[in-house]
């Protein structure tokens, strides 16, 4: 059996940004803060951090989730509806303003999750 070593995320950003890690970070940070948008993103960062201070892991995460959420919803307040509605509970008031305050790579998860779970009840029943 062989073992493929995956490239390290400073790697990946470099190979997409250049070689000089400060630049590519800055670019990273750029992309990033690009496809989230105003109505992807969820400003909960420490206001003396900010993103240039988050790993390059979390950041190429963020990336692809916000890309992935970009372009099946545009929205967070639509990904919050589609979740609490394959739920059933689309008109619970308290559960949608908790939705609200989660990350959105958290709602990401949760609507994969939701998602998941629904398709298998439909080949079951």
């Amino acid at each position: 059996m062989v073992h493929v070593m995956s490239n390290s995320p400073l790697s990946i950003v470099k190979a997409r940004f250049g070689d000089d890690p400060k630049k590519a970070k800055e670019k990273l940070v750029a992309a990033v803060k690009k496809v989230a948008g105003k109505d992807l993103w969820l400003d909960k960062l420490n206001g003396d951090k900010g993103l240039q201070n988050v790993s390059n892991r979390k950041l190429l995460h963020l990336e692809q989730v916000f890309e992935a959420m970009g372009k099946e919803f545009g929205s967070r307040d639509k990904l919050i509806g589609e979740i609490a509605k394959r739920q059933g509970r689309d008109k619970d008031k308290d559960y949608l303003a908790r939705l609200d305050g989660e990350s959105t790579p958290s709602l990401w998860d949760r609507y994969q999750s939701v998602q998941s779970s629904s398709s298998g009840k439909s080949g079951s029943t």
